[in-house]
């Protein structure tokens, strides 16, 4: 059995933070959930509440603002858009450009 390790993107890495935090979760959560080390997430965690797509709910506890989910909805949006043009044939993969990580729910 071959098996392939990809690394995610910068998007898909924030797309996880927001989806897992779709619900309050504490930042220890947050980091096993997303298989991040505590200096990425340390800052995934302060640009996401800097660009108002994360909030802190004190005590280490964060929830995905409105803006956040608008966040989700468009990347979903984006990476389907891309998975329906390979299929058509176009020859590039979106997995290329780090656009075909999928969510584990």
């Amino acid at each position: 059995m071959i098996m392939e390790f990809l690394r995610r993107n910068r998007f898909e890495v924030m797309y996880e933070i927001l989806f897992f935090c779709r619900t309050e979760r504490q930042k220890t959560k947050i980091m096993y959930k997303c298989n991040l080390s505590f200096r990425l997430l340390e800052k995934y965690v302060n640009f996401l509440l800097s660009r108002n797509l994360l909030e802190n709910l004190g005590e280490k506890r964060y929830h995905t603002t409105p803006r956040g989910m608008k966040f989700l909805e468009e990347y979903e949006h984006i990476r389907k858009m891309l998975n329906e043009t390979k299929n058509e044939g176009s020859g590039s993969s979106p997995r290329k450009f780090g656009l075909g990580y999928k969510r584990q729910t």
